[in-house]
């Protein structure tokens, strides 16, 4: 590597490590004043606060900023609520979803849904009840407003022609936007149900699968399928045999953050499953014996990578057939 790379790379470091030590520091203050139980809590607003921020939503900032609050208040209660009856979750589910998807995926190019889809995927799958359910609800509330705020402060000055209403009315079938909501919405809502169903014990992460592999462009998700079960496989095996078995108890919280950091300048989608599997294993030991954990995380990615699959087959077909047709009514979901 020559001189001027290593200069680049070293900048690259120092420009986003106050990033990183103020993730660090946030997430810390947070457990501290919820609790390490609400942790994720602490995460899912880390990460709307980051990406919307930098995200532009595509349309009136005041409008968007007031979606972001109700959308997190979406969050405080509908994982919840879905969990309480199976059949009920259903209806929770493709509402909660499709609101997120309408309001936060209009623009392909950006990913301000992510907050929110994966935020609810992993607030379903961390429950809680009594006082740390009421810290989540709280701390998710807050988080929302202030978010917003910072959103709207940082976009208001941004022109935008489309309102809430030009999204709604927007929706085709023809439209590869209005597709990627229906099949994302659809095929998770059906993963919530069978896990429910039969007990699984970490639906989220075949839902996490599923939402990694559901992209709205045809060549990015054939690409991330084609990477998926060998990265976790590599994560799973690095938690297994290394981590647990030679990092000292006490530089394990170490080497986790010294992760999460060099993560942030990893573009392959192979290398950051690999570390999503290794961060997603460290919190799943907690839960089950290690050999427990890596078994059930390698089955969670090989069923969502089938899901993912038929379920892109199955719409693909479906979405064709309709198009062919001339089928392109408004649709108001």
């Amino acid at each position: 590597m020559d001189s001027k790379k290593v200069k680049q790379a070293a900048m690259g470091i120092v420009k986003k490590l106050p990033v990183f030590l103020f993730c660090v520091l946030f997430i810390n203050g947070y457990n501290w004043l919820c609790g390490t139980e609400n942790s994720i809590v602490g995460v899912v607003i880390l990460m709307g606060m980051l990406i919307l921020i930098g995200a532009d939503l595509g349309y009136h900032a005041g409008q968007a900023a007031i979606s972001i609050a109700v959308l997190f208040a979406v969050l405080a209660f509908a994982p919840k609520l879905s969990l309480i009856n199976p059949w009920a979750g259903v209806i929770v589910n493709v509402v909660a979803l499709t609101g997120i998807m309408i309001f936060t995926g209009h623009d392909l190019s950006q990913s301000g849904n992510l907050p929110f889809t994966m935020g609810y995927i992993m607030l379903q799958g961390y429950d809680v009840t009594g006082a740390v359910f009421q810290k989540r609800w709280i701390s998710l509330l807050v988080g929302g407003v202030i978010i917003g705020i910072l959103y709207y402060v940082v976009h208001r000055k941004t022109e935008q022609k489309r309102t809430i209403r030009d999204l709604f009315m927007e929706n085709r079938i023809a439209s590869t936007r209005t597709q990627w909501y229906i099949r994302l919405v659809t095929t998770l809502t059906l993963v919530m149900l069978a896990g429910e169903l039969v007990h699984f014990p970490k639906t989220m992460w075949i839902c996490l699968t599923v939402l990694s592999l559901s992209t709205p462009l045809a060549a990015e998700y054939k690409n991330r399928m084609v990477w998926r079960i060998p990265a976790t496989i590599i994560g799973s095996v690095v938690v297994f045999t290394v981590f647990e078995e030679f990092v000292p108890a006490q530089y394990q919280v170490m080497i986790i953050l010294l992760a999460g950091f060099l993560s942030m300048f990893i573009t392959s989608y192979f290398i950051k499953t690999i570390y999503n599997s290794f961060s997603a294993l460290v919190t799943a030991v907690l839960l089950f014996p290690a050999d427990q954990a890596v078994g059930i995380r390698i089955v969670a990615n090989l069923i969502g990578v089938a899901v993912a699959m038929v379920s892109i087959i199955i719409f693909s077909a479906v979405f064709r057939k309709l198009t062919q047709r001339g089928c392109d009514p408004q649709l108001s979901v």
